[in-house]
């Protein structure tokens, strides 16, 4: 087992390594490849007099005076000076055996980031050392990591040093060097410059974006180990096969005599591409990428039928209960000649009721199944299933999806196709998306109004509310959305339960109701429906809408605390109105006082209605995520990468990936070992 490796460091007991684990650290392996998020330069003591406020400082000196302040809150002061000048060591929080060590006449060490208040400069609670004797400063920058409960920096620092010491790195060399001639680093002497590094390589060399040879060599393996998982998905399936779905028929009839609007061209080019995949043998391995309200659902049923008339089974998943409601009411609605070949299966069914639609999912009697994760249980057969949907792609594992692909009869596999509302830019989704081919829905179904977006500072909320009352006398239909279920003692973010009581205040309780996670589905359903009847004018509710919730007829939107949340996932919320033919309005409530990057954030959505655009800025902000993997999010965490800042490695790295997966396939098995771990064992799936 990997944690007998664990075992091989002195003084690591259980608890320890159960910690470890806590990080995804069960091997020295792991610990070795447990990369620093950032450095420190304690190497050098500054002068008092030579700093600069905001600078990150090494400061030693004699304390001159200690005091407790009791106002305006409980405080610990220490006056430190080094002979010609002096600063203030400031903490808030301390137990008094903390406040007995600090006492005049001692030497003390700080390294923290300065800052100014009335009293002069001052560091509020740095790392200290009280100094007993001469202590040696480090020789190398000090390493900042990622850690968890139990096991301090210093023992993390300690801990990676001593595997370090006792992994064989002979063993685990892998020379790359004939696939790209820039490999000259070992891997060992990579690691070591990494964990430790001379203080006379500038910390932005070493630090993300930096471009240090021994960076450069871990983050181009890490890409390099991504791109051989992408590579590895894709030659499976080439291996793989499938129904040939080309049928027309009844359910191809029903969906064209029900569906209300005539395909765009976008719509028409991605059913093309759709139904070209799906006549293959081969299963197809798509992603739809469209708008919010671009009508990617509308292809993905269309491409449907050409399975269901096949005589094949058709299964469509999402994410969340009230979304799979609310697809099974869609579904229904296009197929009326077929109720009874529909059903829904999600994890709240009675177990009568669950048993029997696994059964009809058997015989073959229920043709289009509408799911949640609960689809992916053993005991749902089903007895052709050709092709499964997926909504919102990003919430499911690959794991999941690929499980799901093989609940096909025999060896065969599903055609899988993935929709997702996230635009991503071409260059990066070629490789977050190697495996798949991709579509783009870029246009938007016509007659739609544009999404009037403004930007208001919360002070002025009080005046939005009557701005709100004005508009639902009008028949306005009214989403307000808060960041929190209940109020919180640590973050200054509405409550959802705060503003339901205020708006309820205000505007009359017939005309609200609540909405968030903790409400039972039909608490959720009814919430929903009385809402898109208009027997409630005002939906207060969490981000829970942000995916699903379809009520044509809403035109305003309000989210407050807008400045906490993604352009993408504003950009998805936003996307929640505007779907009918009247003039809709977003409201960006935030702070008084937001940074400028804040604002410059929301003026991104302000301006623009382009979600290839919002979402190019957003991962250039917020940076990519996880972006491939096996967990829930559907995503592996990257140790050393940002598909984004690094992107120009990718085509590089795909080039060499390609390579050694078709020379040398053992040692992709390697690379994928050493970065990537269990996250990919989908690979060989």
């Amino acid at each position: 087992m990997p944690n007998k490796e664990l075992n091989k460091l002195k003084n690591v007991g259980p608890a320890t390594i159960a910690q470890l684990n806590n990080l995804g650290i069960q091997s020295l392996q792991d610990l070795c490849f447990h990369l620093p998020v950032n450095y420190q330069d304690k190497t050098k003591i500054t002068q008092i007099s030579d700093i600069d406020v905001g600078d990150e400082v090494l400061l030693e000196g004699k304390i001159l005076s200690v005091q407790t302040i009791y106002r305006p809150r409980k405080m610990l002061v220490a006056k430190i000076s080094d002979d010609k000048s002096f600063f203030n060591l400031r903490l808030f929080y301390f137990h008094p055996n903390q406040a007995k060590q600090f006492k005049s006449g001692m030497h003390v060490r700080c390294f923290g980031k300065t800052s100014l208040s009335k009293y002069g400069l001052e560091m509020i609670h740095p790392d200290y050392q009280i100094m007993q004797e001469v202590t040696p400063l480090s020789k190398t920058l000090n390493p900042v990591y990622r850690i968890t409960k139990g096991i301090s920096q210093n023992k993390m620092k300690n801990l990676i040093q001593l595997a370090l010491k006792t992994y064989n790195f002979e063993k685990e060399e892998i020379d790359l060097s004939c696939f790209y001639e820039d490999d000259r680093l070992s891997i060992k002497k990579a690691l070591n410059i990494i964990h430790a590094p001379d203080p006379n390589i500038p910390i932005d060399e070493l630090t993300p974006g930096g471009t240090h040879p021994a960076r450069v060599k871990l983050l181009k393996e890490e890409l390099i180990a991504f791109q051989i998982g992408m590579v590895s998905i894709k030659n499976k399936q080439k291996t793989s096969k499938a129904y040939a779905c080309k049928n027309n028929g009844e359910w191809e009839n029903d969906f064209k005599q029900t569906f209300p609007f005539e395909l765009t061209k976008a719509q028409k080019r991605v059913s093309k591409e759709i139904n070209n995949d799906i006549a293959k043998t081969s299963p197809m391995m798509r992603l739809v990428q469209g708008d919010v309200g671009s009508g990617k659902t509308a292809v993905a049923l269309l491409s449907a039928t050409k399975a269901l008339d096949s005589g094949h089974q058709v299964v469509f998943m999402a994410p969340t209960t009230l979304l799979a409601q609310q697809h099974l009411e869609s579904i229904k609605n296009y197929f009326p000649s077929h109720q009874d070949e529909i059903a829904l299966l999600t994890s709240g069914l009675r177990k009568k009721e669950r048993d029997e639609i696994i059964e009809n999912i058997f015989s073959g009697s229920i043709k289009f199944l509408v799911g949640t994760h609960a689809v992916l249980q053993n005991d749902v057969i089903f007895k052709s299933l050709a092709m499964v949907v997926i909504d919102e792609q990003h919430r499911f594992g690959v794991n999941q999806r690929l499980t799901l692909t093989k609940k096909a009869d025999g060896d065969l596999s599903a055609h899988q196709l993935t929709l997702t509302a996230t635009p991503i830019p071409r260059t990066l989704s070629m490789s977050i998306y190697a495996n798949m081919d991709v579509s783009v829905i870029n246009e938007l179904p016509p007659g739609r109004v544009p999404i009037q977006t403004s930007m208001v500072a919360i002070s002025a909320r009080n005046k939005l509310i009557k701005r709100v009352e004005k508009a639902i006398k009008k028949d306005s239909l009214v989403y307000w959305i808060c960041p929190l279920v209940e109020e919180s003692e640590t973050l200054d973010l509405s409550s959802v339960n705060e503003r339901f009581d205020t708006l309820k205040e205000s505007l009359g309780e017939k005309n609200v109701a609540l909405m968030h996670g903790k409400l039972s589905n039909g608490e959720k359903k009814e919430a929903i429906y009385k809402f898109k009847s208009g027997e409630i004018k005002i939906l207060i509710s969490t981000t829970v809408i942000e995916v699903g919730v379809d009520v044509p007829d809403a035109d305003i939107m309000i989210i407050e605390n807008a400045e906490r949340f993604g352009l993408a996932q504003l950009h998805q919320l936003r996307g929640r109105i505007g779907r009918g033919t009247k003039e809709s309005f977003c409201i960006l409530l935030h702070k008084d006082k937001i940074q400028d990057v804040s604002s410059q954030r929301l003026q991104v959505l302000v301006d623009s209605q382009d979600g290839f655009k919002i979402a190019e800025e957003d991962l250039v902000i917020r940076g990519p995520g996880e972006i491939m993997g096996a967990q829930q999010t559907g995503i592996v965490p990257m140790k050393y990468t940002n598909l984004v800042r690094d992107s120009q490695y990718l085509m590089e790295t795909k080039k060499v990936a390609e390579s050694i997966c078709n020379k040398e396939p053992e040692l992709a098995h390697q690379l994928i070992e050493r970065w990537i771990s269990g996250s990919i064992a989908f690979a060989d799936a």
